[in-house]
């Protein structure tokens, strides 16, 4: 009998980047949602209930970190931020708000999904790229 699939949200503004996310994703996780800005994967974590979530830091409405922020206060911990930010400054709020993972768009396209599966199981990832 086969585990069952991680169920994911993705949350990013670049249209393109989204669906190239959704459909690499897709192979290995159930994407319950793929969408455009913070208050919208509020609303998809709110409705759908993933078990993690996939989200840019740079994103309108709310942010990623602002985001963040607000789904732990509704008790959701399981995040990955998949960015382009390589600052130890977003790094450290990435990790004070609780996220699992910290993926940088650069890296390897495996490290996302190495994230993913790290963050479902309660474990901190960050790809080999960040030095901070």
């Amino acid at each position: 009998m086969k585990p069952p699939r991680i169920r994911i949200i993705v949350a990013d503004d670049n249209d393109g980047l989204r669906k190239e996310i959704q459909r690499s994703l897709g192979m290995e996780f159930d994407v319950l949602a793929a969408v455009a800005d913070g208050q919208a994967l509020v609303d998809a974590v709110d409705q759908l209930k993933p078990d993690v979530v996939v989200t840019d830091i740079s994103m309108p409405l709310l942010d990623g970190f602002e985001a963040a922020a607000e789904l732990r206060r509704r008790g959701e911990s399981r995040i990955v931020f998949f960015t382009v930010h390589e600052e130890e400054a977003f790094f450290e709020e990435a990790k004070a708000l609780g996220a699992l993972g910290y993926v940088l768009k650069r890296s390897a396209p495996s490290s996302l999904a190495s994230a993913i599966r790290s963050a479902y199981v309660g474990k901190f990832f960050t790809s080999p790229e960040v030095h901070c």
